[in-house]
């Protein structure tokens, strides 16, 4: 298994344990926002992040998406 695709079951598991939230939830969240891709693409900064950082700027992604298509 590739250190990204590691990366992105850490990310998984870490964004599951801070929202209290199913595995099942959080890939449907993954998917739906493309968060997958997301961590993909931007590896490089996000393995170098602390765990709540890491959350937050999933989050940060996840809200700049759901604010682009509200408007």
């Amino acid at each position: 298994m590739s250190r990204e695709s590691n990366f992105m079951i850490y990310c998984m598991e870490r964004y599951r344990y801070y929202k209290r939230l199913s595995g099942a939830e959080v890939a449907k969240i993954f998917e739906t926002y493309g968060i997958f891709g997301y961590i993909t693409k931007h590896f490089e900064s996000l393995h170098t992040m602390g765990d709540h950082y890491m959350v937050q700027d999933i989050d940060d992604h996840i809200a700049s998406i759901s604010a682009s298509s509200a408007t």
